[in-house]
């Protein structure tokens, strides 16, 4: 708690670290080490930070992180020598302005406090090349969606809020089960008469409200409603708009009841879209029937509902009331009031008010350049209003970036004319491009291929592997079960066939599970039959590339407990690296409903043969692995047995990845069968590790190579003062192999390089060392010369990783050090510096050809060309 006083003698100290104690003011004697360039307080019990601080004028790194301040002095903006500020894991809600002054920053970490906003002082800082905001669960300045789209969207919207606006609209989105009156319902909010003859909606209408703000002077709200369609076929569609910071009503026909109106279905549907937004129960029909329902036992089960109000569309009975309670819950919507740059809000403006349905990116970043957004805005504003649902434009997916959709319910309108097109439901979801052409007979060719390659990109459909004028909608796939058993028994009977399960028990089904992974994982499609595959609403039969093994998913509901469960099972030889691939689709697919509650169980390997029905919980077992102590043994419960809980978990969480490894040596020792396949998964386990850093420090690059001395023959005994290569490779796991042309690049301060990437080359050389020459379209040599490259490249790698130890590196350079004493730093450090290395190189990031590629499955991998086509074989 504290710290000699002779401490303060040190006055020539440049290095300290007083991290990890139980610290609970920064001790005084520092005011006289004015020498000190590093300095580490973190995971302390610091809850102030004297301002006197400011007197270490030489600081260029000054870790605060993992205490429990609530504020930081202004003087710290004095420092003007800081290059790192760390000040992540507080209790901040306000960062002083004067930190905008720290001219030379390059790294500031502000995540996991309690920040609303961030001062717009804060865009000066030009040398900045990470700003970390993440896990600042209420922050409006800058909003979420530009804080996703990494530092330099921030700072570019800090930069332009020097004339920033307040923007008063916000959504309105009014559910419920088709005919209960929603669009009625709005139209008796704007004062509009009521139609005896309504049409039903199909897909979604959006038009605009305007309420008066209840506090703010002469301020009008506008809240854009959606009206969606109530019909079931439309639900997987509405699942992309139901936006969470948006004030829902949900609509149902008192006449009726609530349970017809499903109000449980759709309460579960908005809680797992849009979980910390408001609901508003409307029923309808008021004035023929009261309205009886729950409505305390439904406020416990569901917080999220505001009250619930009784209408007559009608007669207008209820109308008033019901408005009055919108306008209270709306100007507490996180959206509302918020600050818009001038410019930005022009321009959304003008996006907002255009009759067109369409345009061109070309046309639409001149439109931008008009309104005066600048160059480094206008991709971040398009991403913001893409978000927001203003406009639909993937402008970084090469295969739908061609246009920009200005009006996202006409997209709506047109898909759900494939979803309720006859032909399609008779064909069990068949999409021929004769249907197309007759369903979007009235749009241009062009517009036609677009509109489809959207709904690829929304995982509504995708191209048979056969013939790609012929399409899968995968919520038109018949609810009825296909022949499969006989070929899943012959898989289980094979006599090396083993099996990895998981349940995954969830809140809710919800529309677009398991449909939506079914259209992102048809690569492994079994093409077979009618229906072009061994899938059905509810369920599906994959075959891997090798047709080893066979992965089965299915929906379940045990109506015992009204529990809904997702199962995944995989049989083969060595079933784990299909079946991570297949569950990392699962887990992408899940992700898309923020609050969804998954259990994850996995089952008693049952070593008794007993027939044990128990299942552990998979969150309970890696929190055991995860101990300073592990836990590797368990008890189950039902049959008493003690379980390895490395081997339930073995190839499913990264603490078994010394035990995978370990296993890859004795199979690959003994040339057993099952040594591709696991290669294939340590190897994608640690690119998705290296990914998860790489991401956090906004630092895209390829991070799998080798070291070449320049002969390319031997080491000399003093590594770093010779000249060396680094050669890039293709992370196609398993099947890393270097590139074709280019990604050579020679390395200026071998020494100080080989320092800094130590940890990288012997996490790198842990998947390296398994590579095996496969011959392939991706390799122009022979297979003897490549095999002899390849041979080559790990005798090198295996002699250098041994080698590291004896390189004298200067003891007084701390540049590479993990600062703040953790893991993930130290990692986002090294990578960093990797990033930094690869774009001195070369500036073009051409980097051997390789293309930077995001799987089905949601891995991040740069791959050759021909491992893209691989992945995606029926790509446009």
């Amino acid at each position: 708690t504290t710290v000699p006083k002779e401490l303060g003698n040190l006055f020539n100290l440049t290095w300290l670290d007083l991290g990890k104690n139980q610290l609970t003011t920064v001790p005084k004697e520092l005011d006289n080490l004015f020498n000190l360039t590093e300095l580490y307080l973190s995971k302390n019990q610091l809850t102030t930070v004297p301002k006197e601080l400011d007197n270490l004028f030489n600081l260029t790194r000054l870790d605060l992180g993992a205490n429990q301040l609530t504020t930081v002095p202004k003087e710290l903006g004095n420092l003007s020598n800081l290059t790192r500020l760390y000040l992540s894991k507080n209790q901040l809600t306000t960062v002083p302005k004067e930190l905008g002054n720290l001219s030379n920053l390059t790294w500031l970490d502000l995540g996991a406090n309690q920040l609303t906003t961030v001062p717009k002082e804060l865009g000066n800082l030009s040398n900045l090349t990470l700003l970390t905001l993440h896990e600042n669960s209420s922050l409006t300045v800058p909003p979420p969606e530009v804080v996703e789209q990494g530092t330099r969207a921030i700072l570019t919207y800090l930069q332009e809020q020097k004339d920033g606006k307040r923007q008063w609209i916000s959504k309105l989105l009014v559910v419920g089960e088709g005919g209960v009156g929603k669009t009625s319902l709005l139209r008796a909010l704007r004062g509009e008469s009521f139609k005896v003859q309504q049409s039903s909606t199909h897909g979604i209408e959006i038009k605009a409200l305007n309420l008066k703000h209840p506090t703010e002077v002469d301020v009008t709200m506008t809240l854009n409603t959606w009206d969606f369609g109530g019909q079931e076929i439309y639900h997987a569609t509405h699942q992309f708009f139901l936006t969470n910071r948006s004030l829902f009503l949900l609509a149902f026909n008192a006449r009726l009841g609530f349970e017809q109106g499903k109000l449980v279905y759709w309460l579960k549907t908005i809680r797992a879209n849009a979980p910390e937004s408001p609901v508003i129960l409307v029923a309808t029909w008021a004035d023929e029937r009261d309205a009886d329902l729950p409505l305390s036992d439904l406020k416990q089960q569901f917080p999220q509902i505001v009250d619930l109000y009784e209408v007559s569309n009608k007669k207008g009975t209820g109308i008033q009331t019901l408005k009055q309670a919108i306008t209270t819950a709306a100007a507490k919507l996180p959206l509302m009031g918020e600050i818009w740059p001038a410019t930005w809000l022009k321009f959304a403006n003008t996006v907002r008010k255009s009759k067109g349905k369409h345009t061109t990116p070309r046309q639409f970043w001149e439109v931008m350049t008009k309104a005066q957004v600048s160059a480094d805005g206008q991709p971040v504003l398009a991403k913001w209003l893409h978000e927001l649902g203003d406009i639909l434009f993937f402008q970084d997916d090469d295969d739908v970036n061609d246009l920009v959709i200005l009006k996202p319910q006409w997209v709506t309108e047109y898909i759900s004319k494939v979803l309720t097109a006859e032909e399609v439901i008779k064909r069990n979801g068949i999409f021929t491009r004769q249907c197309m052409n007759h369903v979007w007979g009235d749009l241009k060719p062009g517009l036609r291929n677009f509109f489809l390659r959207l709904m690829e990109r929304f995982d509504l459909s995708y191209r048979t592997l056969e013939n790609r004028d012929i399409s899968l909608i995968v919520e038109r796939l018949p609810f009825e079960l296909p022949e499969f058993q006989n070929l899943w028994k012959q898989k289980q009977q094979e006599s090396s066939c083993k099996e990895v399960s998981m349940k995954f028990q969830v809140s809710e089904i919800l529309p677009g599970i398991p449909t939506w992974f079914i259209a992102r994982q048809h690569r492994f499609t079994i093409d077979q039959g009618e229906r072009r595959g061994i899938h059905w609403r509810t369920g599906v039969l994959f075959r891997d590339r090798e047709s080893k093994h066979l992965g089965l998913v299915r929906t379940l509901r045990d109506d015992s407990t009204n529990a809904d469960y997702l199962i995944l099972t995989v049989h083969g030889p060595v079933p784990h690296a299909f079946f991570d691939v297949l569950r990392e689709g699962l887990e992408l697919t899940l992700r898309r409903y923020p609050g969804l509650k998954i259990t994850r169980l996995l089952p008693c390997p049952d070593p008794d043969k007993t027939n044990c029905i128990h299942e552990f919980d998979y969150a309970n077992l890696t929190r055991r692995l995860e101990l300073k102590k592990p836990k590797t043994l368990i008890e189950c419960p039902n049959c008493f047995s003690d379980i390895s809980v490395t081997g339930l978990l073995f190839g499913l969480h990264y603490t078994t990845q010394d035990a995978v490894i370990e296993k890859i040596d004795s199979l690959q020792a003994s040339m057993s069968q099952g040594f591709t396949e696991l290669r294939e998964l340590v190897q994608r386990d640690v690119v998705r590790e290296i990914r998860v850093v790489q991401k956090q420090i906004e630092s895209p690059c390829p991070s799998v190579f080798v070291l070449r001395p320049d002969d390319r023959k031997i080491w000399q005994k003093d590594i770093g003062s010779q000249r060396i290569n680094l050669q890039l490779y293709c992370e196609h796991p398993g099947c890393l192999h270097p590139v074709q042309e280019g990604g050579l690049y020679p390395i200026d301060n071998p020494k100080k390089w080989l320092k800094a990437m130590k940890p990288h080359i012997n996490r790198i050389f842990g998947i390296l060392k398994y590579v095996t020459p496969v011959m392939g379209p991706w390799i122009n040599l022979s297979a003897p010369i490549y095999g002899e490259l390849i041979e080559n490249d790990l005798t090198l790698t295996e002699t250098l990783i041994d080698k590291l130890p004896e390189i004298e590196f200067d003891d007084d350079d701390h540049s590479f050090m993990d600062d703040g004493r953790s893991t993930d730093r130290g990692s986002g450090i090294v990578l960093r510096s990797l990033h930094e290395f690869l774009k001195k190189k070369d500036p073009e990031q051409v980097w051997g050809g390789l293309t930077r590629i995001t799987t089905p499955e949601g891995d991040v991998l740069w791959l050759c060309k021909e491992h893209i086509k691989e992945i995606y074989p029926t790509s446009s």
